[in-house]
């Protein structure tokens, strides 16, 4: 019954900012940025930014003069304010880079009147039918991310927001029956006009399997069963780990049926997890084998249906080999761009539509691995 409630009271906050914002766009945009707190503060602030008026710029503008917004110095703040904003990323960025790796952020970059840019919403489990189950969001915006040499996010917070390592809060996990991902529309959910529920984009196939396992699942982590706060905020490296160990073990379930991109998921999944047992001082050396099998495995099958992704692999494949001494492996897979590039541009003659973008470019971030293979500080300075 408390579940039921949960999902009728953001029903009702949905239709109210339909009603206010009138468009179903601006509805999910502001539960994105702002959740279901409904302020006019907020909806000034959607609806500025949407005009490409900053907030700022408009009470400047109407202090001018009691007859109204100047639109010339409204347009200077703007000008101004966007300005200051740009100056204060640039050093915040260069202060960041300055520190040493691990060390917190001075109490100056630690504001603590900065926004949090994580807010709380609901999802459904499509596995045990259990409502209301929470999930993490991050709101647009809020962070800069930048990428680890194994392409494992690195969250930095937007001047007026905190910085917070979303990684360790992004997958979802039903306490009911330990379903797990970090992708939301793997679950139901309400869609932000609250006139329906999205279904899981799981496919069914899967959705059955993992309900004839539920029972297997249950037993990962038993002693998370039932306990709705083992998954909340604010959570530890362990917790976070054993989420994404939950989350493997749906992929698996999607590998099985042969579910693309299964393998690549599981593999990135396990990336993470090295880099929360790296940030909490552990030796991530065996996860990080366990993540070069996994993606071993998606490029023999070419699980991976685009380009990109395909070549994402076997840069990871070739620089998780150099991380780990291996630079005989690492050199084969290396020349593997190469001989791609020559069957692809063969097949360009009977097939223009057809290019090598994405070989090339994930070719020339692996070769700029590879001459960095003896700077062991490369890579690890994020």
């Amino acid at each position: 019954m408390e579940d039921s409630g949960m999902d009728e009271k953001a029903m009702a906050e949905a239709k109210k900012l339909l009603a206010l914002l009138k468009e179903p766009q601006l509805v999910g945009e502001y539960i994105i940025r702002y959740g279901l707190t409904i302020t006019a503060r907020n909806i000034a602030d959607l609806k500025a930014r949407r005009s490409g008026v900053r907030l700022a710029a408009a009470a400047a503008g109407a202090a001018a003069g009691a007859t109204g917004p100047n639109p010339t110095l409204a347009a200077r703040a703007a000008a101004i304010a966007a300005q200051n904003k740009a100056n204060a990323e640039a050093m915040a960025a260069k202060a960041a880079a300055s520190r040493p790796k691990g060390a917190p952020p001075p109490a100056a970059e630690a504001n603590k009147d900065d926004e949090d840019p994580v807010f709380e919403t609901t999802v459904n489990c499509p596995i045990c039918g259990h409502t209301g189950l929470t999930s993490y969001e991050m709101r647009a915006k809020s962070q800069q991310v930048l990428q680890t040499v194994l392409l494992v996010p690195v969250f930095n917070g937007a001047t007026g927001f905190k910085t917070v390592d979303y990684s360790l809060l992004a997958v979802a996990v039903c306490p009911k029956c330990l379903f797990a991902s970090p992708d939301r529309k793997n679950f139901n959910y309400p869609s932000f006009t609250g006139n329906k529920e999205e279904k899981s984009t799981l496919n069914a196939s899967v959705l059955l399997a993992l309900k004839d396992k539920i029972e297997d699942q249950k037993k990962l982590l038993p002693e998370a069963l039932d306990n709705l706060d083992y998954f909340k905020r604010e959570r530890s490296p362990k917790v976070a780990i054993e989420s994404y160990r939950l989350a493997m073990a749906r992929a698996e379930v999607e590998a099985e049926l042969s579910q693309p991109y299964a393998y690549f998921k599981m593999g990135s999944y396990l990336l993470k997890i090295a880099r929360i047992m790296k940030n909490s001082g552990q030796d991530d050396t065996e996860v990080m084998k366990e993540a070069l099998v996994i993606f071993e495995k998606s490029y023999a099958k070419s699980e991976c249906e685009t380009d990109e992704i395909e070549m994402q692999v076997l840069y990871l494949i070739t620089t998780l080999y150099i991380m780990l001494d291996d630079f005989t492996k690492a050199n084969s897979y290396l020349t593997a761009f190469s001989r791609l590039i020559a069957e692809r541009t063969e097949a360009m003659k009977k097939n223009p539509a057809l290019n090598t973008q994405w070989i090339q470019k994930w070719q020339d971030r692996a070769k700029y691995n590879w001459e960095e293979r003896d700077n062991k500080e490369y890579f690890h300075k994020l």
